[in-house]
């Protein structure tokens, strides 16, 4: 794909879309954690972030919410590239609770699947 610029279009910041900003720095990502519940320090490196994510959530589930999360950002930022959508955090995070409610209904033990559904219900 020929691009006109490699640089986050979804942030002031004008940074270089790499995996790390796009899902963890550019501050529609940092608002998308945070209508969830979820703050960090976006400075830190990688393994930290991921670090302050799972003491957050301190929940068995944690690495489901950072891949569904990452996931819904990813495809908000798609809808916007692609289908000339307007990117809203309220939108990434209904895709997120969407996503995260059929991963407990289905995939988690009933134990956790609980916890989950639990957690979702107090976003």
């Amino acid at each position: 794909m020929q691009l006109d610029s490699v640089n986050c279009e979804m942030c002031i910041l004008q940074k270089r879309e790499i995996v790390t900003h796009l899902f963890l720095q550019c501050n529609f990502a940092k608002t998308c954690w945070a209508s969830i519940g979820i703050s960090y320090v976006s400075t830190r490196g990688l393994y930290h972030i991921f670090n302050q994510i799972r003491r957050c959530i301190n929940a068995p589930f944690f690495m489901e919410v950072t891949i569904l999360m990452s996931w819904s950002i990813w495809v908000t930022r798609n809808d916007w590239t692609f289908n000339n959508s307007d990117p809203t955090v309220s939108g990434a995070k209904r895709k997120f609770i969407s996503e995260i409610s059929l991963v407990a209904s289905h995939r988690m033990n009933s134990s956790v699947s609980q916890l989950c559904l639990d957690w979702i219900q107090n976003l």
